[in-house]
Formats: structure tokens, sequence, C-alpha cells
């Protein structure tokens, strides 16, 4: 039987399908000119209307779109999107509505799963029974294909290979022929969708997302890779964010899976998608996906917009700042800060060797998230936020999951290129084979009780790679076996530094002044008139200064970041009072006026500068060996440790220059 290509209603850019598509799909590089041919040639095999076997490789993984395509159709109608790639997603909805996926009562004779290929080369079989074809995409086994099966007789048809895993496909999804065709034809003479800020509120408000993030999940994450970056300047005017907003609402919706956004907008949009465009469209829209984000991810606990704004300004590349404000404000929903990971070694199929698994990678990921907010988060929000309050139970939970026994971390220090697991014995004396991992390694370890190593492989050049050092920090200490492992990696730069400094004395105080209530609701920590006002005391009385003046020097002294915005935030001053305090510092010698890249400030303590970028903030030289930044050739190159503030505020007005 012949078979006739699907086309779109309008031309529109194949190049373009990754762009258009992506954070819905993986594998971009499948994903190209002749992938919607793909989809209506495997329907057309399944249903019979094709009697040859489809081209392989077209779209990696794309059967998840099979009862989901509700959230392209979303997209799709988001005024956020480029015109040139909405002209790509509705070509896909034309499409998609022709082919046996879109039609419900053929999806309810579907399943997918993985199948093992019985011969490499023959992918698709089909009888009276039904058809299957196996696509690709890797799954359990070596030869594991994603297969489709579509069954229409009584039996299950035969498959080109031993299925090893199965489920259903999302049968009565929203995504039907005629509401496909309704929503692109309503594109097409409409435009997108109108915007409703107040939907976005209302949103983020059931959810507990940042503003941003719930804009960007009601506009279908318009994702921003492959050819352009972020919303252009009209889309953020129009949705009312700013651009460093904007970026953090994409971190905060980029923690989710391929999988979980097409099942979170799935079956969002309305049964008529007119209602999109009319008045209070928006809102019910917004109703409907805090519902379903709400069976998916839970609600978050609710987060002050101006908190937001303070995390944003310190960017983490491994967690956006809602994200780690929800794990301060609720630590008991945070599944890491709750159960112990498991944290067995498994194989390493890059090096060779042995890893932690997902799960003990993520625990570190939030290890050292935490050790680096705890200082921001106790220093710059005000007593009585909710995620300041949250810090000493996130900080408990952390101890108790770094207490258990058989966790293992990865040390992450100097590199041991070259070296061996027969080559480190004589370093632990006593060691044994690890015998605890999750499956068998392929290449020798040692296992001293403390640290377990886990020998590499070689590299393409024929080098062997570093082994991999890991460490049990419930039996981390002061003992000899502690001192071996710290002589083998460096400390500072390992993530043996990120435990020390979660057990250590300076967050046990920061935890107690929080604990302790010691400031009044809505005051800063970082205004030693409220923190330290004996030392601010003995500094007006010392220099002449008044109270405001002493206050200010001491700030620039001792805070790693003390940007006029800051400043004036904490101390509560209006920019025409912070500019008169200011100039009576210089006027008194103890500063100057200046204006240096990424200072956020007019005013510095005198002598040497060292600068820094995103990560690492720019300071007085001066004051990197207060805070224990490290500067080389004039550049920070490590992020300052903090502590109690009243202590911080008391050593930088003893040690100030003179």
């Amino acid at each position: 039987m012949p078979h006739t290509p699907i086309r779109p209603a309008q031309p529109f850019d194949e190049q373009r399908i990754a762009q258009a598509l992506n954070g819905f799909i993986e594998g971009s590089g499948h994903w190209g000119p002749g992938t919607f041919a793909g989809f209506t040639e495997v329907g057309g095999y399944l249903t019979g209307s094709r009697e040859e076997a489809p081209a392989r490789y077209r779209g990696w993984n794309w059967y998840r779109f099979i009862g989901r395509c509700g959230a392209v159709a979303l997209r799709a109608s988001s005024f956020p999107v480029p015109d040139h790639l909405r002209a790509v997603q509705l070509a896909m909805l034309e499409v998609w509505a022709e082919t046996p996926f879109a039609d419900p009562e053929v999806r309810a004779r579907m399943r997918t799963g993985v199948v093992e290929l019985a011969d490499r080369d023959t992918y698709a079989a089909r009888t009276r029974e039904g058809a299957v074809v196996a696509l690709h995409g890797l799954g359990t086994g070596r030869d594991g294909q994603r297969f489709v099966e579509l069954r229409t007789g009584a039996a299950q048809p035969p498959a080109p290979g031993r299925i090893t895993a199965t489920e259903p496909v999302h049968a009565a999804g929203w995504d039907t022929p005629d509401r496909l065709r309704g929503l692109a034809d309503l594109v097409r003479q409409k435009g997108p969708a109108p915007w409703d800020r107040a939907a976005a509120a209302v949103l983020a408000k059931r959810t507990g997302l940042s503003r941003a993030g719930a804009a960007l999940l009601l506009a279908g994450i318009p994702d921003v890779k492959y050819g352009y970056r972020g919303l252009d300047a009209e889309a953020r005017k129009v949705m009312g964010l700013k651009q460093s907003e904007a970026e953090a609402g994409e971190r905060e919706l980029a923690a989710l899976s391929v999988a979980e956004r097409l099942d979170l907008l799935a079956d969002v949009l309305p049964e008529d998608p007119e209602q999109l465009w009319l008045d209070g469209g928006q809102s019910a829209l917004a109703e409907r996906i805090a519902e379903a984000w709400r069976r998916q991810q839970g609600v978050r606990p609710a987060v002050p917009e101006p908190t937001l704004a303070v995390a944003a300004e310190h960017s983490d590349v491994r967690m956006a700042p809602a994200a780690v404000c929800a794990v301060f404000a609720d630590p008991a929903r945070e599944p890491r800060l709750t159960r112990d990971p498991d944290t067995r070694l498994r194989m390493n199929s890059i090096s060779g060797g042995g890893w932690e698994g997902e799960e003990g990678f993520r625990f570190a990921e939030l290890l050292a998230v935490v050790c680096d907010a705890v200082d921001w988060v106790y220093a710059e929000l005000p007593e009585g936020d909710p995620v300041r309050r949250g810090v000493p139970e996130t900080v408990r939970l952390l101890r108790e999951r770094l207490a258990h026994p058989e966790l293992l971390l990865s040390a992450r220090g100097r590199s041991l290129r070259g070296h061996t697991v027969a080559s480190l014995l004589p370093s632990f004396p006593d060691a044994l084979p690890h015998v605890d991992a999750a499956e068998p390694l392929a290449r020798p370890t040692l296992d001293d009780g403390l640290v377990v190593v886990s020998e590499a492989g070689f590299d393409r050049r024929g080098e062997r790679e570093a082994p991999g050092v890991y460490f049990r920090p419930g039996r981390y200490g002061a003992d000899e076996r502690s001192r071996r492992l710290e002589a083998l990696v460096d400390v500072a730069d390992s993530r043996l530094a990120l435990v020390r400094r979660l057990r250590g004395p300076e967050v046990e105080r920061i935890v107690q002044r929080i604990t302790e209530g010691a400031l009044p609701p809505g005051g800063y920590e970082a205004d030693p008139r409220l923190s330290a006002p004996a030392v601010v005391e003995e500094a007006a009385a010392t220099t002449g200064l008044d109270t405001d003046a002493a206050t200010l020097y001491l700030q620039l002294l001792a805070l790693p970041m003390p940007t006029d915005r800051r400043v004036r935030r904490f101390n509560r001053w209006t920019p025409a009072h912070h500019k008169a305090v200011a100039a009576a510092l210089v006027e008194a010698g103890l500063v100057v006026a200046d204006r240096r890249a990424r200072a956020g400030r007019g005013v510095f303590l005198p002598g040497d500068w060292a600068g820094g970028d995103r990560f690492f903030p720019p300071m007085e030289t001066w004051k990197a060996g207060l805070l224990g930044v490290r500067v080389i050739g004039r550049k920070v190159y490590s992020r300052p440790v903090g502590g109690p503030l009243p202590e911080l505020f008391a050593r930088a007005w003893r040690t100030r220059p003179h």
C-alpha cells in the first residue's frame, strides 16, 4: 500500500526542530530534517498503511510524546516563543494529528518498552496480530532499544527480539487530532494567547515556585538553548522580569527531567483550546498547571520575593536560587536530608573505575550548596525570614546524614593521575580489597575502613587516569587514618573541607545565633549596630565618627561584598544618606573614592585590590586574609569563609590596616 507523507499547513525550517523542542527532547543531534516524516513512517508501519520498515535513528526517544503532545501545544500557544520556532511546533502538531499516536482509541492498544534485538539489522516485525518497531535510545542490556507496539489482534504481536521491559503509553491524554489541529489553527489565526501576569502570580502562589519560574512554566518552559539566549527584552518586559530573574527561573525549572516536563504539561490545556484566548483563560490554565505540579512535585514552601532576589545575587551552578531557598525553608521535605543515600560504588563506564552513583553525587552536590549558602543566608536575610529560620534544622539533618558509618563521598582532592592501587598500598597499611560495592568492579580496590581507593583505567592516549579516592565522613576525625587521607589529597579543595566546615565551630556558632533570635524582627546580622553594638561604639569613639559612619566603616572592613545595594538594605538607608555617610569616611581619610569593576560600591579601603569574577567577589587584598580567601596574582580564586558576624566585626576592627 503506498504511503503519502503528511505535510504541515505552512512551511517551516526543519533545521530548527531540536531548538524548537529543546527541553522536551534528548539527543538533539537526532532531531533534524526528516524527523517528523519519521513519525508518520512508524505510524504507517504500525497500522499497516506502510509496507516497508521505517527509517531508523530519527528523534531520540520520541515515544515520550505519545499521549503527551499537549506539552508542545502549550508552548506553541505561548507568546515568548519566537515565530520561527513556533512554526516548527505548529508543524509538529499538524503532523502528529494525522498519525495513530494522536488517536486515544489506537493508543489504548499501544505499549512501549525495551527489546534486546536478536539481529541488529532487524528492528521491525508485523503480523495480523499487530506490529512492533524498535526505535533507538538505550535501554537495558547491551542491545536494548526502546520499542513501540500496536496490537491489532487478540495476541501480542511477535517482536524482533527479547522484550525485557514494558509499560503502557499515555492513552487518555489531551492530544486528540481535533484538539491538535484546532489549536494550531487558532494560533495561526489569532497569534499566541495573551499574556496574563496575574495568572503567573497565581501559579507561583499555588506551587511555591519563584515568580520567574512560574511565568516560564505557564509559557510551556520555552527553553533557551540552541541558538538564542534567554527571553528577549520585549518578552521580559511583558512578563515583568529582569534578566537575572529570568535566568534564575530557567535554572529553577532545569531540574525537571524531560519525562517530568512532558508529564507535567501533557494535559493542562482546556478541552476547547479557544478558551486560552478568552478572559480568565490564562488564570484557568495556571490553576490546572498548579494542580499538575502539586501531583508531581508537591508544594514548595512559600519564599518571599525579596529573599529570592537575595538568593539570585549568590549564583551557584549546582542549584537554582529558588531551589536553594526551598531546601532551607523546609528541610524536612528534601529527601537528601531525610534519607541516607545509597553510595555504594558502581562501575564508572568512562574511567573504568568505581563511582558513588547518582544518589551519592547528588548528596555531595547538596552538601556543597548548603556549605556555600549558610553564610549568606545567615548574614543577608533578616530575622524572621523562613529561609534563615531553617538553617539550624538543615544543618542538623545534614550532620545526621554525614554521621552514617557507610556513607561514601568522593574526596576530589589532589590528582593522583598515574597511580595504581599497588602504588598507593604503602600509604594504607592493613588495607584490604573493598567488598561492599553495589556491583562487581573490574579494577583493583583498597579499603582501610575510612578510605576506599578504586583504580581507574586508561585514557585515549594510553595514560592511566587518577584513581577514585573516597572516604566515610562518619569515620573521619583526628585519628591516624584521617591524617593519612589528608596527606593524600588537597584538603582545601576537597570534600573533606566541606565536612569539616559543616561540623566546625563557626557553623555551630552561626546556628546558635539564629536559634537564640539575637536580632530584632526584620534586623540583619550584617548591621553591626544590631549584631556588634559594642564594636560600633568603640569604632566611633576611636575615630571620632558618628554611629552611622562607624557602622559603614566596619562593614567595609569585614563584609566580603559590601555593595551599595546591600549596605542600604542592611542599614535601611536611603541613597542620599548613604552617600553622605560615605563622604564622611572619605573626609576622615579612612577610605578612598574610586570606581572598580564588579565592586558595586564607590568607596574602598586604602591599599591593594584583588579582582574577581562571577563566583569569587573582588575585594581589598588586606580583607582576603581576614576572610580566608586565596588571592593569586591580584585575583580572588576562592570563596570567603565566613563565621558569626559579631566575631568578624570585632576581629576586623582589631586587625584593621592603619
